[in-house]
């Protein structure tokens, strides 16, 4: 007798079909599974007998071949305790699931279904791929119903299962509706001084750009950073799936309950490991760098990471995704993120300060930036000083200029700039996102203007990416100006965010 039960397995992100095939043959009792599982599959076959006997099903003592296709694919995990259940059951005449069904899930000795991860990949995959309905844990229930078009079938106990498909049982109706937007942010309000610093902030936050916040202890470039996520915009639906993808198949993270259209904020101490940054392990898992996905990476005190875990940044940086290589094979993680951080200018932090003196010498600072790769400075758009504030900043009860302007005044002015930019490319598309083609296209410069960016080249103090890095913000900075065409004042102010040098400069 053979039986056939649709199941899916976890690669990367992203879902893959698989059959499981189970033939009944008469001899002496055994249980042979192939078609490359992994040890956790192997041991499953002792899982499901106890299960099935102890859901008070028939368990005949027969020859059970088991085969997971397509062979070639390489399975991991607990995902088929529960199709390969039902597939003995239904070669027994003791269950019926048709082909429009698929199933997941971990059975425990005494018949209890148990959660996996991933769910909302594999019902992402069910419903692309024309699946009627999808038999999961009753647990996965909350997350899975993030994705509409297909009907989901909760199970908690193995015993339940023809009841739950003749409809006997109540699946109970939960809410997908998206989780209120925070009030409790940190505000920009709250920052006093640093005018410069807020404005780069807004440009970053329009284009999406990497941006580095250079400064002397207590200048506050921390908690400068640390309000990004207050005026971001919110994500899109696919942008939000996209994030609860990748937080599905990320182990230690909440239960996901409802979609939260809010931006991630990551910020990993200067400690974690390169497979921590990037992700890895024998079973590869999505790491800070995908975790970040649609969101914000914060690395703060930037050199104190180490040279390997920082020159990894460089390809996700660049492509918006990262490729973890294996001995079993390669697994790609989405890495969209935009890229902030904050950093000393020296090792004791004083240099070029207005008040403290600076006890570390020109080799010094330079063997400190110096771990900071200049390919990797190259990737960032926004470099900006942030000095001591002064006193009149810190005692004065109106902050200047964005007295009263608030993380809600810069949102609004991001938004507007992004939704010009998505008119202009006719996708969901920001301004560092630009193709060498659409900045031919959309950064047109006038005869001064490219006089002034060709001086800047010849003494040096831009190259091929930085000279496109600054089209690319004065693109920014003309829309949130509100002007189709980028003028000279916007290039100006686009340069002043490439001061390397102010910090790598002669000193005796």
């Amino acid at each position: 007798m053979l039986a056939i039960i649709k199941s899916a397995a976890i690669s990367g992100v992203e879902a893959k079909e698989v059959v499981v095939e189970i033939d009944v043959r008469s001899g002496l009792p055994a249980e042979i599974i192939v078609g490359l599982p992994d040890t956790v599959i192997k041991e499953s076959k002792t899982r499901i007998k106890s299960a099935v006997k102890n859901s008070e099903f028939n368990y005949p003592a027969k020859v059970y071949t088991i085969n997971l296709a397509p062979a070639d694919l390489k399975k991991e995990g607990p995902f088929f305790d529960l199709p390969i259940a039902l597939g003995i059951l239904q070669a027994t005449s003791q269950v019926f699931i048709d082909n429009d069904t698929l199933a997941v899930g971990e059975l425990s000795l005494d018949g209890n279904v148990r959660p996996v991860r991933g769910m909302i990949c594999i019902c992402q995959m069910a419903v692309e791929l024309g699946f009627k309905r999808i038999i999961i844990p009753y647990d996965n229930y909350q997350e899975a119903k993030l994705i509409s078009g297909i009907k989901v079938l909760p199970v908690k106990k193995l015993g339940e299962i023809n009841k739950v498909l003749k409809g006997d049982i109540d699946i109970p109706v939960i809410s997908t509706k998206k989780q209120k937007v925070r009030t409790d942010l940190p505000d920009y309000i709250d920052v006093k001084g640093q005018e410069a610093a807020k404005r780069a902030i807004e440009i970053a936050a329009a284009g999406k750009h990497n941006i580095l916040i250079v400064g002397p202890p207590g200048s506050g470039k921390t908690m400068i950073l640390k309000r990004l996520p207050s005026v971001l915009p919110e994500m899109s639906l696919k942008e939000a799936i996209d994030v609860h993808k990748v937080r599905s198949v990320s182990k230690n993270l909440p239960v996901i309950e409802k979609i939260n259209f809010m931006r991630p904020f990551r910020n990993p101490h200067h400690s974690i490991s390169c497979a921590g940054l990037a992700g890895g392990g024998s079973h590869p898992l999505p790491g800070e760098i995908s975790l970040a996905h649609h969101g914000v990476l914060f690395l703060d005190e930037l050199p104190e990471f180490t040279r390997q875990a920082l020159e990894i940044l460089r390809q996700p940086v660049e492509e918006k995704k990262i490729t973890i290589t294996r001995a079993g094979g390669s697994v790609v993680y989405p890495a969209d993120f935009m890229f902030a951080a904050a950093m000393n200018p020296c090792p004791c932090g004083y240099y070029n300060d207005m008040k403290i003196q600076c006890n570390c010498n020109k080799e010094q600072i330079k063997k400190y930036w110096k771990k900071i790769s200049g390919p990797m400075l190259d990737r960032i758009d926004i470099i900006m000083d942030v000095p001591r504030l002064k006193t009149d900043d810190l005692l004065s009860e109106f902050p200047g200029e964005y007295s009263g302007y608030g993380s809600l005044e810069i949102k609004n002015k991001v938004q507007k700039a992004r939704s010009l930019q998505e008119q202009r490319y006719n996708q969901k598309l920001t301004n560092s996102d630009m193709s060498a083609k659409k900045i031919d296209d959309f950064c047109k410069l006038t005869s001064d203007t490219k006089a002034f960016l060709g001086a800047a080249i010849e003494k040096g103090f831009l190259t091929g990416r930085s000279y496109n890095s600054v089209l690319k913000v004065s693109r920014t900075i003309a829309d949130l100006d509100g002007q189709s065409s980028i003028s000279l004042p916007h290039i100006c102010e686009a340069l002043q965010y490439r001061k390397t040098d102010l910090f790598i400069s002669k000193k005796d």
